[in-house]
């Protein structure tokens, strides 16, 4: 696995081997199993990260976000009915700022992430500057731009993929993946702070026990955060 030290005046060209190749077929059909599953049900689930981009290795995770509305219990109940009955939840708010999001753990390399309150532009962002695709993308074999946590920019080609640090290129990286140049800047400050000071902690998590609901859940922390109740208002 390659580690997360951020890259400073990098730049790479990275041609995939054949068993690059096949663990990367690999994850995708995986992912397109799971995305078809929520698109079954009108939703427009993505995959986002290394997956999305092609720089994937044996621990990478498949990450999947669906950024419509849509009531936890629906997607609850879309898992038990597919199979899906031992998955740990968690709700989890990185910065007052940030969204309130319902995180589902299929297992360890697997997760699902739902909006509990409304997604603002930034929100959405946030997973553009990753890379994310969607299922009609997946089956297109379509690989996409995005940033990995060395803050390197992984442009795909043919045969492998261009690798360059986003450091004082960040306008430039922000043209590219279509994402504005604050978001940009807010993942460079928390990914850099990372790297100084070890893994930062978030201002609100949550883990869901087993004979909670979500809806009950939300109503506690509600009633004991001013924050938490204003973002459910707005949503």
């Amino acid at each position: 696995m390659k580690g997360n030290k951020i890259l400073r005046d990098h730049f790479n060209t990275v041609k995939y081997s054949e068993n690059h190749l096949k663990l990367l077929h690999e994850k995708r059909e995986r992912s397109k199993i799971l995305l078809d599953m929520f698109a079954k049900e009108g939703l427009n689930p993505f995959i986002y990260g290394s997956i999305a981009r092609g720089d994937v290795h044996n621990d990478s995770d498949i990450d999947i976000v669906i950024v419509q509305s849509i009531a936890p219990y629906q997607i609850e109940i879309l898992l038990d009915k597919n199979g899906f009955n031992n998955y740990f939840r968690e709700i989890i708010m990185a910065t007052p700022a940030d969204a309130l999001k319902l995180y589902i753990y299929l297992n360890e390399l697997e997760s699902i992430t739902i909006p509990l309150s409304k997604f603002e532009k930034r929100s959405k962002e946030f997973y553009d500057f990753g890379g994310k695709i969607n299922l009609e993308q997946l089956d297109n074999n379509i690989r996409v731009p995005g940033i990995d946590k060395r803050l390197v920019l992984i442009q795909p080609i043919t045969d492998g993929h261009e690798e360059s640090s986003i450091i004082g290129n960040e306008h430039l990286a922000a043209k590219k993946l279509n994402i504005s140049i604050d978001l940009i800047n807010e993942r460079k400050k928390v990914l850099l702070k990372r790297e100084k000071f070890g893994k930062t902690g978030v201002f609100l998590k949550r883990p869901i026990e087993m004979n909670e609901s979500t809806e009950d859940v939300l109503k506690k922390l509600a009633n004991k955060k001013s924050i938490v109740r204003k973002k459910l208002i707005q949503r």
